[in-house]
């Protein structure tokens, strides 16, 4: 390959050649991408972007989930190369979609158009809960990262359903009995399986392209949990979009199309109702008490 000049422009069809500080080179020279708010994707082509994964989370997390779901149908990016970075992170380099995000499309968006969109991500669930696993977490590292879980000491990696559960059912019992009162009712049995959940379909992170087809993006917290933690993932859309929480008529509107849209992709809410009620106690305590050392548990 000729010497490399900080002035030609980036090809797709040298991704392969380039090496890795070429590639970082031409990421940091590419402009972010914008929908409702400014992302942390570059845009390197009309066919290509990247993704910066920070040190210490592990890529492979990522693109391994992301090779996963592709397998079983899910719409996603074709991750195209891994750039390693000297201070330890890297950037995932994958197949560009065009199209706009729900949040985008949201406000006006029809009633069947809802519908159609819904489906199809109900057939990606689906097609997720196919994919099962006896452990717990990331793909590859087996991490738990989770907005539910703020406690420094997480699960071991790699935990089985049994040891996952043990760990959320000592902070609903065990924790501080002096300070929070024991919730045994919440207590939960551990499932059989553990299957590979998104854990993110927020409106942002999902896509229509220009043929009406959905596309799922950003796989960070993607693992192998409960079933029940894909539901709370679409949990309060007025966080992304806060114009659900104003009181109008669309607004209203707004907010009866997305409960209508998890509806149908989720299943009705009380299934996941028992799941939502432990990992919003789990959330509070290990929030407020970070630096206790639940059962199973390890410093991430």
């Amino acid at each position: 390959m000729e010497l490399f000049k900080s002035d030609t422009e980036f090809s797709e069809t040298l991704l392969d050649k380039y090496s890795d500080e070429q590639v970082a080179y031409y990421v940091d020279q590419s402009p972010t991408l914008t929908t409702t708010r400014t992302e942390s994707i570059r845009a390197l082509s009309d066919h290509l972007v990247a993704k910066s994964v920070p040190w210490p989370e592990d890529h492979c997390d990522e693109t391994d989930a992301m090779n996963k779901a592709r397998s079983v149908g899910v719409n996603v990016p074709a991750v195209r190369r891994v750039v390693s970075l000297p201070e330890g992170d890297h950037l995932i380099v994958m197949e560009r979609i065009h199209g706009k995000t729900l949040e985008q499309l949201w406000p006006s968006l029809g009633l069947w158009a809802t519908i159609r969109i819904a489906w199809q991500l109900r057939s990606f669930v689906s097609a997720l809960r196919t994919v099962t696993s006896q452990k717990t977490g990331g793909v590859h590292s087996g991490q738990v990262r989770s907005e539910w879980i703020q406690g420094i000491n997480g699960p071991v990696p790699y935990a089985s359903p049994s040891l996952f559960c043990d760990y959320l059912n000592w902070w609903l019992v065990k924790a501080r009995p002096s300070n929070c009162a024991p919730l045994p009712q919440l207590l939960l049995r551990p499932p059989r399986e553990h299957v590979l959940v998104h854990q993110d379909l927020a409106p942002r992170n999902m896509i229509l392209d220009s043929s009406g087809r959905l596309w799922l993006v950003d796989w960070g917290r993607s693992g192998f949990y409960p079933a029940f933690m894909e539901y709370l993932g679409m949990e309060g859309p007025e966080r992304a979009m806060p114009w659900l929480a104003a009181r109008s008529l669309a607004s209203w509107w707004g907010r009866c199309r997305w409960s209508l849209f998890c509806l149908i992709a989720c299943g009705y809410s009380r299934l996941h109702s028992k799941g939502r009620a432990v990992c919003v106690v789990v959330r509070q305590r290990s929030l407020r008490y970070k630096l206790e050392k639940p059962v199973h548990s390890v410093r991430y």
